[in-house]
């Protein structure tokens, strides 16, 4: 397996860049297994050598450079809170919480979660209620109780059936007392 974690020279670099363009980027995976170098590093030193001529890598060698004597300056830097240092040594930091801001809001959330579904309970029951009255009214058992009610009117009231005719309505009862009367 080639190791792509090598720090190669520029003359090596250029070197290699060289063979891959003689050979018109032909047979790199031989010369990917002979220098144990992968084959999409070969591409890109070739493309940089085309790119850049001879001074390609040596540009790329002194900005390396440059780039290492940045990484290696070091700053020492005294803390005296002893949190602080622990937190950087762990790479977290320490965290207060506000327990009381917490559990009121934590009560509130509930409290708010609570009073919505009940809301959501009543809005259930009222749709549901008016919907029951609505199709209630509109059933044929509303309609039957009405005519009922109707036809008992009619037996407990007087009125005119027909007025050319003599025909009259007498209530029920009237007429069931007076048949007793008479019997006696």
């Amino acid at each position: 397996m080639p190791n792509e974690g090598n720090k190669y020279t520029p003359e090596f670099k250029k070197k290699i860049a060289q063979k891959a363009l003689e050979n018109e980027k032909q047979n790199l995976e031989q010369l990917s297994d002979q220098y144990d170098i992968p084959v999409s590093v070969i591409l890109m030193w070739a493309t940089e050598l085309e790119k850049g001529g001879e001074e390609a890598f040596k540009e790329a060698s002194d900005t390396e450079s440059t780039a290492q004597k940045d990484k290696l300056k070091e700053a020492d830097v005294d803390i005296s809170d002893e949190e602080l240092t622990d937190s950087m040594q762990h790479g977290v930091m320490y965290d207060k919480l506000n327990y009381k801001r917490l559990t009121f809001w934590s009560v509130l959330g509930i409290i708010l979660v609570l009073v919505f579904v009940q809301a959501l309970f009543e809005m259930y029951q009222y749709h549901m209620d008016t919907t029951q009255l609505r199709v209630s009214s509109e059933s044929e058992f509303y309609q039957a109780k009405e005519l009922k009610e109707n036809a008992e009117e009619k037996l407990n009231t007087f009125g005119v059936v027909d007025l050319e005719e003599g025909t009259y309505r007498v209530p029920i009862d009237s007429v069931i007392n007076e048949m007793a009367v008479n019997e006696e």
